[in-house]
């Protein structure tokens, strides 16, 4: 419905003197300009509209709700924190999560491929072996080996010596089971 400023004025209930500030603002909707006493025409819902995306953008902190000094500040905010992040980028302080993935998945791959490689490559050993203690500390050996290739260390750890609170469960349980005069698991 087109209307005039006083019309306008009583439809939203507001008084004259907030329309003229609020026509001052970028995006007000004035339907047609009058010259001198003539005064502009409105739409109503155009305006009606234009209070609401005022209103919501109030709400949510929208460009109409911040004034220049304060975008000229939050910009000058991001790109000073862009280009500490660069810095910090270019001396490897920081990682991309790109380049994490790629590495942490090739290391998950070859960690697969360890895992499913020790059966084949200490069952021959095993099925030979003298008794279960033997046969613990082959797997345990593949299984350092294995590990200690993972993390770069080629060193090999042959002494089959397992942490003390891993070793003292399993211990018990070795004797247990196997006795000196044992025959071989296969």
């Amino acid at each position: 419905m087109l209307v005039n400023k006083r019309q306008l004025s009583e439809i939203i209930g507001c008084d004259e003197s907030s329309l003229t500030e609020w026509q001052k603002q970028p995006g007000f909707p004035v339907r047609k300009k009058g010259a001198g006493r003539a005064g502009n025409i409105y739409e109503t819902s155009d305006v009606i509209k234009w209070l609401e995306a005022r209103r919501v953008d109030s709400i949510v902190g929208g460009p109409t709700s911040i004034d220049f000094e304060e975008a000229k500040r939050r910009k000058m905010a991001a790109e000073a924190a862009l280009v500490e992040l660069e810095l910090a980028k270019e001396q490897g302080a920081i990682v991309s999560i790109d380049d994490v993935s790629k590495e942490v998945s090739a290391n998950y791959s070859a960690l697969r491929a360890k895992l499913l490689s020790l059966p084949s490559k200490t069952a021959s050993l095993i099925f030979t072996s003298k008794d279960l203690v033997e046969a613990k500390r082959i797997l345990e050996d593949a299984i350092i080996e294995a590990l200690n290739e993972l993390v770069g260390n080629r060193e090999e750890d042959t002494s089959g010596e397992v942490e003390p609170d891993a070793q003292e469960g399993d211990e018990g349980d070795v004797e247990a089971t196997t006795s000196p005069d044992s025959e071989p698991m296969g």
